[in-house]
């Protein structure tokens, strides 16, 4: 047990803990990182990396068919799981590797191994090679995320019910899946397994999917999911299940009975052990159980910081970062603070999602005098010419002032056109500033610059109502 002295301590080497951890090797603070299972935590190795692996692929499956069933080709291309395995281990292997390079090249020292806090100022290390050390440190930064939430009616048994880490290890398609709880996890996965064949039915307790997010934009999604066929039952849960052979035979609230090879269970996250724990070392948290922090995410002891999951939702790998980075500058005295309008949110179903901002409703109850336009993308030359018209680009401003409060996207690629929309939330923009700028034709990101105008009685390529 040999006793070491750091400036920092990071614990978790996510996309929170990572960042804070390079971030702080940049401001000549001699730091410490402690994985306990790999670099690039549950985003690169479980999350985020595989799961857009996954779903692009099974995309381009989805693709490639659609057109074969309107040409004069025969055939149908059934999809290689083993072959989308093995690229997905090449590539969270090479993410893992730019993130130790990352780390060695800012002096960051790794160890694998499970951490513990006996104090603020000191960190035990079991190592996964064997053996024990203590450390001291300045400071404590904790990215140690969440656990997926299990339900008591059907609890995850790692056979046949199981959650997204499961999920993306599949080996092959199955015949039928169900998946309970349509929120993004739950509707991305579900998505994909029905583009590559599988018959999916999703299971909702609320009144919509993405529970949450602008109804507009849910319901366009909705349509999306009746295309590919899927079933979809709101308002409901499962009452009880039961093993036939390898198979699950789920009885629904509604009385519904289905027979399938996997459950699915994404239903949310909750606060992991390393929370509880924190509250023994007087942490305090919040009523959910989440690490509470400042703006200079600070926990209530000093020199202790939380990062990314464990402070709660929303449950972001890129609000994460920016947090890691938040409480590396603090701890190097440059009085940081977290105090982004804009935390984009981007959902890859079909179509996509992404949203940044307040939605009408949100913006209402906080006592704005609120403006709301659409711009379809029946209306736009490149999602016509491209076929991709059953989506639009919606717009929330302040009547008064015209500053956009919020805009929401459902529509191909609305993950990438979020960041534009970002960044005019983040800066106050106002919806003549997103609406004069220039946008290259014929492009989706056209779609912006005419909500604007919409919004704005200045509708150009929309009849106006």
């Amino acid at each position: 047990m040999a006793a070491q002295g750091y400036d920092a301590v990071v614990i978790g080497g996510g996309p929170g803990g990572y960042v804070c951890a390079i971030r702080l090797g940049q401001l000549g603070k001699k730091t410490l990182l402690v994985e306990e299972y790999e670099l690039g935590g549950e985003c690169t190795n479980f999350g985020c990396i595989p799961s857009k692996i996954f779903i692009a692929y099974a995309s381009k499956i989805h693709s490639v068919n659609k057109l074969i069933s309107v040409g004069s080709a025969s055939g149908y291309v059934k999809p290689n799981m083993h072959a989308l395995l093995e690229t997905k281990e090449k590539v969270i292997k090479r993410l893992r590797e730019g993130i130790s390079y990352l780390l060695k090249n800012n002096k960051v020292e790794v160890i694998k191994g499970h951490a513990e806090l006996p104090s603020p100022d000191e960190v035990e290390i079991t190592k996964n090679t064997g053996g024990k050390i203590k450390v001291k440190t300045r400071n404590v930064v904790l990215a140690t995320g969440t656990e997926p939430v299990s339900l008591p009616s059907i609890p995850f048994d790692g056979r046949r019910v199981i959650s997204y880490k499961e999920a993306l290890s599949l080996a092959e398609v199955p015949r039928s899946m169900l998946v309970v709880g349509a929120g993004p996890i739950g509707l991305e996965l579900g998505t994909a397994f029905a583009k590559l064949g599988a018959e999916v039915t999703v299971v909702e307790l609320m009144k919509q999917v993405l529970p949450g997010l602008d109804g507009d934009v849910a319901r366009v999604v909705k349509r999306g999911l009746d295309k590919l066929g899927v079933k979809t039952h709101l308002e409901t849960t499962v009452e009880e299940y039961s093993y036939l052979g390898d198979r699950l035979r789920v009885r629904l609230t509604t009385g519904d009975e289905y027979e399938v090879d996997y459950v699915l269970v994404a239903v949310g996250k909750r606060a992991g052990e390393w929370s509880r724990k924190l509250s023994s070392l007087g942490v305090r948290l919040n009523e959910k159980g989440f690490v509470a922090v400042d703006d200079g995410m600070r926990t209530s002891v000093d020199g202790v910081y939380a990062i990314g999951d464990v402070t709660g939702p929303p449950f972001l790998a890129h609000r994460a970062s920016r947090q890691g980075i938040v409480a590396a500058e603090n701890i190097a005295g440059l009085g940081t603070v977290f105090d982004n309008r804009a935390i984009p949110n981007g959902i890859f179903t079909d179509p996509e999602v992404a949203s940044v901002g307040l939605t009408e409703g949100q913006a209402r109850e906080q006592g704005y005098e609120v403006k709301a336009a659409r711009f379809p993308f029946s209306a736009l030359g490149r999602g016509v010419l491209e076929e991709e018209t059953d989506g639009f680009v919606k717009v929330v401003i302040d009547a008064k002032s015209e500053v956009i409060l919020g805009l929401h996207i459902v529509a191909p690629h609305a993950t990438e056109l979020i960041n534009e929309a970002s960044l005019a939330v983040e800066m106050a923009g106002t919806a003549e500033d997103l609406g004069y700028t220039i946008h290259v034709h014929p492009t989706f990101g056209e779609a912006l610059s005419e909500a604007a105008h919409a919004v704005l009685g200045k509708a150009i390529h929309v009849a106006r109502r």
